[in-house]
């Protein structure tokens, strides 16, 4: 031991140094170390996302070729088929008349009508009634019109416009209340019309069933070539309302069962948004 307290002092800071350098050393082997384990984790982490990036690429190949697979056996099925079977036809209705078609939109477009709160009823029977006033004086001055001389220019142009800002009106629409009896006929004619249409649809289709007919192609393009297992009246419930569709809103295409998509909110669009996912359901079951 050293007697000296200076030197015994500096022994010790020299000592302390050594530890602290050994001890900075530790750590920075330490941080090393772990940043060459982390740099290796992430390596892994980044090999492993790349092969289950390849991994997703392979099964989305896989998929669609067996899509196209499908759709080919489809179409070898139906070439089969086309020269040994019979076709069954769901574009010819003679049991179904227009006037029967005319029943059901019209009690279609009266289920759609816009309801009104006794407010707005009021409102609406008010401006009916200042539209029916405004459209009397209207033509009570056009009539004015052939009669007035010919030096009664203002006069004349007056009445011109009385008649032209009317003609640029639309009517107001009545409340409910006011078309109540008409809409509750409309509704019930539309609902036995279609009662009729749908019970002739389903049993041709339900026959070619039974046949094993060739279905038409917009008709397999959109629901498959057959019933899924297990739920046969679901599939023909929808395949009853998309042949409905098509003769409803005259639909043509030897492709595509539905047509274009309809742009405007309304009843049609829900019936094609509901066909869509329900004919999804059944070809994907």
């Amino acid at each position: 031991m050293n007697i000296d307290p200076q030197k015994a002092l500096e022994d010790k800071v020299e000592r302390l140094k050594r530890d602290l350098k050994a001890l900075t050393t530790r750590i920075e082997n330490s941080e090393t170390e772990a940043a060459q384990q982390h740099l290796g984790v992430t390596n892994q982490i980044r090999d492993t996302t790349r092969k289950i990036t390849k991994t997703d690429d392979r099964v989305s190949e896989l998929a669609e070729s067996v899509h196209r697979l499908e759709r080919l056996l489809i179409a070898l099925n139906r070439k089969v088929r086309a020269g040994n079977t019979g076709k069954a036809d769901f574009d010819s209705w003679p049991e179904v008349g227009d006037e029967q078609l005319a029943r059901i939109a019209k009690g279609q477009e009266a289920y759609a009508r816009r309801k009104f709160t006794p407010q707005e009823a009021k409102l609406a029977r008010k401006a009916v009634a200042e539209y029916d006033r405004q459209a009397l004086e209207a033509v009570e001055a056009a009539e004015a019109l052939t009669h007035l001389p010919p030096t009664a220019e203002s006069l004349w142009r007056k009445n011109y416009r009385q008649w032209t800002a009317i003609t640029t009106k639309v009517r107001p629409e009545l409340p409910e209340g006011d078309t109540q009896a008409s809409d509750s006929a409309a509704k019930s004619a539309g609902n036995t019309a279609i009662a009729e249409v749908r019970r002739h649809i389903r049993a041709r289709i339900e026959d070619a069933v039974a046949r094993d007919l060739l279905f038409p192609a917009w008709f397999e393009n959109m629901l498959g070539p057959a019933a899924p297992p297990g739920r046969a009246d679901d599939w023909l419930y929808t395949a009853t309302d998309v042949v409905l569709y098509r003769l409803l809103h005259k639909v043509t295409s030897p492709a595509d069962a539905l047509g274009p998509a309809p742009r405007e909110d309304g009843h049609r669009k829900t019936l094609f948004d509901r066909l869509t996912a329900e004919c999804a359901e059944h070809r994907g079951a």
